[in-house]
């Protein structure tokens, strides 16, 4: 099927699927992942699609995404056990593959990583993690997220470079705050580091 079919048939399911906020959030991260795949000269279908999908669970209860969880086969670490809203994205990325036919590795892999990032991410997944982080109600809770979006309107910035500012945010924020840190959240901003120098 066509990726415009296939987000066009999605879009149907989620509005069925999720409630209201949520999918007013996954309209507003589609469509800013889309624009900045597009100022970057790239084909913008992908990162729409994971945009939509990538809270396809958001709504879950703790013990929801617990069940989940156990009854799909994902590891469960420490950390998820003790705050499972970090799990949406594992559990998320099992429901898009069976009960919406989604296939593709590239779309899975960015739901279930979107919380974090990680090494392996495409472009596509950079926007739709950049987009996740930086859409406008996001932007209204928190100003210092105003840089970041700024530097992502600048189209000679790549999606890694302003994913890499989002997550030296993030860390540094928990840092402060006496929070653990997830592993994958290091490894993504190490990998983003390697990757400039």
């Amino acid at each position: 099927m066509p990726i415009s079919e296939l987000i066009s048939v999605f879009t149907q399911g989620l509005r069925l699927a999720v409630p209201t906020g949520v999918l007013k959030h996954s309209e507003r991260v589609a469509e800013l992942a889309g624009d900045l795949m597009s100022m970057r000269g790239e084909a913008p279908e992908t990162a729409i699609l994971m945009g939509f999908a990538h809270d396809i669970c958001r709504h879950f209860s703790d013990e929801e995404w617990l069940i989940c969880a156990e009854k799909q086969g994902v590891l469960v670490s420490d950390l998820e056990r003790r705050y499972p809203v970090l799990l949406h994205g594992p559990v998320g990325a099992k429901i898009l593959q069976e009960s919406f036919d989604i296939d593709s590795k590239e779309v899975l892999q960015a739901v279930r990583y979107h919380t974090y990032g990680h090494p392996t991410f495409s472009n596509s997944a950079w926007a739709m993690f950049v987009a996740d982080k930086i859409e406008p109600q996001k932007l209204e809770r928190n100003s210092r997220l105003g840089a970041v979006y700024e530097l992502s309107q600048d189209s000679s910035r790549s999606l890694p470079e302003i994913a890499l500012a989002i997550l030296n945010l993030q860390i540094g924020d928990l840092t402060a705050d006496g929070r653990e840190i997830h592993s994958l959240q290091i490894a993504s901003r190490n990998f983003l580091v390697s990757e400039q120098l």
